[in-house]
């Protein structure tokens, strides 16, 4: 989950309301999607239980079948929506198909009343309109803007076009009574209840704004732009979760800056905050848009590779090692770049810990054996025992720990 460019420092609002949210706030924001799910399906069947009451109870209720082909669609789509959160996917669209189809759900129980003859109900409920503003609000827990704005003008769309459709289609300017009194239909008070809908989205654009704003300086280092430690852990507790539940692998790396201390004595904090940012940028550069990619503290780094083996790690990293060996850091003081070297800890889900602390541990002693061996390397843990061969579960992809270090500095320091 690497860190964007950082944006401009006085962006207009609508810049920052279309633009995607970092990759640490879309997590959170998913993260919450599965208690939307189980609201949304809570409030559907509300809304059918009093839809269905109403119909038996009614004495001008009309096809049965209308009322039971909306409740089938709506259950169908929610369900749809709730199955694929739970499986975790589409990670990058699924908040604006379930934000989508709220909204559209909410449309679909008032068209159900035009269907069923009964135009002053569809435009004049007092029941089902609040739902939107539901719908509208909940956009909010995404923390992604775009989806409040295409979300609130889905809903003002589409509640315009019931209305144009009944004042087209029926005479509504006198009240019924039956056995609610729904009123006359006026476009000043649809006009109004459409700019309530334009109200209540900008409301919630704003606030997500604002929200990723603060949750940014809560989360990133403020020094190198990447994410901070607690962050890191808290990604960690996800990623084990998720591999728990899905059977799925990642690796966890731990990269420190060798001799960073005598790199400071020598060239000063400044050259220390060079170095620091180079090895920041090339993680940026380096690491794919779902990695989570941190500052550990100091001059420790920490890697989150989801998806990741560990002889596949290794090489990831190694060209990783590699290329900062290989970046020239320009200082001031000197007339010659200098470059510094990284030592790397790399451990594996599942072979190498049942916990997030135990995988973090792994990496972090294979990162001090690292810097025992002579630093500048890539160590991962010493293969296992084989098992019995009764025992053993066969994994055609398994090919860990026939590479266990690498080191060749290809730049050494300037020292």
């Amino acid at each position: 989950m690497q860190s964007r460019e950082q944006p401009p420092s006085n962006p207009s609002f609508w810049s920052r309301v279309w633009r995607p949210p970092e990759p640490e706030i879309s997590a959170a924001g998913f993260g919450g999607e599965i208690l939307v799910a189980w609201t949304r399906l809570a409030l559907i069947s509300i809304l059918i239980y009093f839809q269905v009451t109403e119909y038996f109870r009614s004495s001008f209720a009309q096809n049965p079948r209308v009322l039971l082909a909306t409740a089938c669609g709506a259950l169908l789509g929610a369900l749809m929506i709730f199955s694929a959160t739970r499986r975790h996917w589409g990670r990058s669209w699924i908040g604006f198909a379930s934000s989508l189809l709220d909204v559209s759900l909410v449309s679909g129980a008032l068209v159900t009343f035009l269907v069923l003859g009964r135009p002053h109900e569809a435009t004049n409920n007092l029941v089902i309109f609040p739902v939107y503003f539901l719908a509208v609000a909940a956009t909010s827990l995404r923390y992604d803007a775009r989806i409040c704005v295409m979300t609130g003008a889905l809903a003002v769309l589409q509640y315009a076009a019931i209305a144009f459709y009944a004042s087209s289609h029926w005479h509504l300017n006198a009240p019924v009574f039956a056995p609610f009194t729904y009123g006359v239909f006026r476009w000043s008070d649809q006009l109004w209840r459409l700019a309530q809908l334009v109200g209540a989205t900008l409301v919630s654009a704003t606030l997500v704004v604002r929200t990723r704003e603060l949750r940014l300086l809560s989360t990133r280092d403020r020094f190198t732009g990447l994410l901070n430690r607690a962050v890191f852990n808290e990604q960690l507790d996800r990623e084990v979760a998720f591999a728990n539940r899905e059977g799925t692998r990642f690796a966890v790396a731990m990269l420190d800056i060798d001799h960073f201390k005598k790199f400071n004595d020598t060239y000063g904090h400044a050259g220390g905050d060079e170095a620091l940012r180079m090895v920041a940028q090339t993680l940026r550069r380096a690491c794919r848009e779902t990695d989570v990619v941190a500052r550990y503290g100091g001059e420790e780094f920490a890697l989150i590779l989801p998806g990741v083996r560990s002889t596949r790690a290794h090489d990831l990293l190694e060209r990783f090692r590699r290329e900062v060996a290989a970046t020239a850091i320009k200082l001031s003081s000197r007339p010659r770049p200098v470059s510094v070297t990284i030592s790397i800890g790399v451990a594996s889900w599942p072979e190498d810990g049942n916990s997030a602390a135990e995988i973090l541990a792994c990496a972090d002693r294979c990162l001090y054996e690292a810097k025992e061996r002579g630093r500048d390397q890539v160590v991962v843990p010493a293969p296992r025992a084989p098992r019995p061969a009764g025992e053993r579960e066969h994994d055609p992809q398994d090919t860990d720990g026939d590479v266990l270090t690498s080191a060749a500095p290809l730049v050494p320091p300037d020292r």
